[in-house]
């Protein structure tokens, strides 16, 4: 079998046999074909696509090409371990406050999540802006830590679909990093090398994701739904809006402390306009995962017992546990708020500056632009433009006003914590561009903050 011959046949716009995909990833992995080659068979299935048996031959090579997880021994009988994953998006802390949600109720959770690159955070690097936190124990005893305390969260490991990440560095310099069909099965192959039983995509949608629309999100998810079902396993898309940052912080360390807050709520907060989008994402999903795992069968009972969950602590505790076993420093805290001392991530949050950012006119918020926020963070250090950047965890923003708000000439809008005045004035001109007020009818503002940020649900 040649190489060569397998470019010019997907040149061609011919079916791939699972035997030439196997070639394909298992020489490739060796480092028996070279990048050139390999770029161009990418190419050549950028611009013809993939048919559905060629995706699933393709996710199950890359699955393969490393440790493929055997989680039986640590599921409970009767139920089943589900696997979340994000597109990505700017304040997508929705990860870190579902799964010590799910857990509480019973949700057993082996996750790995990746590091951020480009104006999408990710949940590794905002668990690093915990002191201690170790997002590379081992797989043993992450599998130990599932058993122990029902969840665990590290780093996306290097003997995870090895395939993928030499895939997706080839990706990155041939233009080919859209492609639908590659993204795909970058993700799946990842989820079904994890070992996880079922498994729920969190798809985002908007300036701040990688899929701008609605149809472009839909197509990726029905993909990834559809490799799922040929790899029988069951796997269900929630499509998320993503126009506007989600929740009121981005930032590692400051999306950390709005993942504190969010699970310390009261019902009256938790009712609030105030973390209404964040409320709806997290709900959604983590009612589904207990719905997938056989914990709760009825969506909107779920979400009564995620209610009760967060009201009654449960949830913030099985947080705590979660750092605590994965080394990170916790303090005892005084909070003056809820009247209690309480067990606190140690966060490194210390920055040097604090700049608000107030509103040039009187008007409605109409849009956040989501992804000019994002590289707004990235210009503050607090994101990456290459995977071996360092990043400053502290740095970020808070947000006093969301789209659909009013705000009067001088306002404050939002927060800008930083260390470097120098990349303040180039984040500047990013925050500058991403507000957008007008002098709107009430109605029509009523109407923007009222949209959904659950957009579809994909089975």
């Amino acid at each position: 079998m040649r190489m060569y011959d397998i470019i010019e046949k997907k040149r061609d716009n011919k079916e791939l046999t699972k035997e030439e995909i196997t070639f394909f990833i298992t020489e490739y992995v060796k480092g028996n074909i070279p990048d050139y080659q390999v770029s161009a068979l990418l190419m050549a299935i950028f611009l013809n696509h993939m048919t559905n048996n060629e995706l699933l031959h393709l996710t199950d090579a890359m699955a393969k090409s490393a440790t493929i997880l055997d989680l039986s021994d640590i599921k409970t009988p009767g139920k089943y371990i589900v696997d979340k994953h994000s597109t990505g998006g700017v304040g997508d802390k929705v990860t870190l406050i579902v799964l010590p949600i799910v857990a509480s109720l019973g949700v057993e959770v082996f996750k790995m999540s990746g590091k951020g690159l480009g104006f999408t955070g990710g949940t590794a690097d905002k668990l690093e802006s915990i002191v201690g936190y170790d997002i590379n124990i081992s797989l043993e005893k992450a599998a130990k830590q599932v058993q122990d305390i029902g969840m665990c969260l590290i780093s996306q490991n290097s003997e995870i679909a090895i395939a993928d990440k030499k895939l997706y560095a080839l990706r990155d310099l041939t233009a080919t990093v859209e492609s639908v069909d590659l993204i795909a099965s970058s993700i799946m192959s990842k989820k079904i090398a994890l070992g996880a039983d079922k498994i729920l995509l969190d798809v985002t949608v908007g300036s701040g994701a990688f899929m701008k629309n609605l149809d472009d999100a839909r197509a990726l998810a029905n993909i990834m739904v559809n490799i799922g079902k040929l790899a029988n396993k069951e796997t269900i898309a929630i499509l998320t809006s993503m126009d506007e940052p989600l929740g009121r912080c981005v930032g590692n360390a400051l999306e950390i402390k709005e993942v504190i807050s969010f699970l310390l709520s009261d019902e009256t907060t938790l009712a609030s306009d105030s973390i209404k989008d964040l409320k709806e994402v997290v709900f959604e999903i983590a009612a589904y995962m207990m719905k997938m795992a056989g914990v709760g069968e009825d969506i909107n009972e779920n979400k009564v017992k995620i209610l009760e969950a967060i009201t009654s602590k449960r949830a913030y505790n099985k947080f705590i546990e979660l750092v605590k076993a994965q080394s990170g420093y916790i303090s005892n805290v005084y909070m003056d708020w809820i009247g209690m001392n309480l067990d606190m991530p140690v966060l490194k949050d210390k920055v040097k500056y604090l700049k608000e950012i107030h509103a040039q006119s009187t008007g409605y918020i109409v849009s956040i632009d989501s992804k000019k926020i994002g590289e707004a963070l990235v210009c503050l250090g607090g994101g990456r433009n290459k995977k071996e950047d360092l990043i400053d965890y502290s740095v970020g923003f808070e947000f006093n006003k969301k789209v659909g708000d009013k705000v009067y000439e001088g306002e404050t809008i939002l927060k800008v914590m930083y260390n470097d005045k120098e990349k303040f004035d180039i984040a500047f001109n990013y925050i500058e561009d991403a507000i957008y007020i007008d002098n709107i009818e009430p109605e029509l503002a009523k109407s923007l903050k009222s949209k959904p940020h659950i957009l579809d649900i994909i089975y």
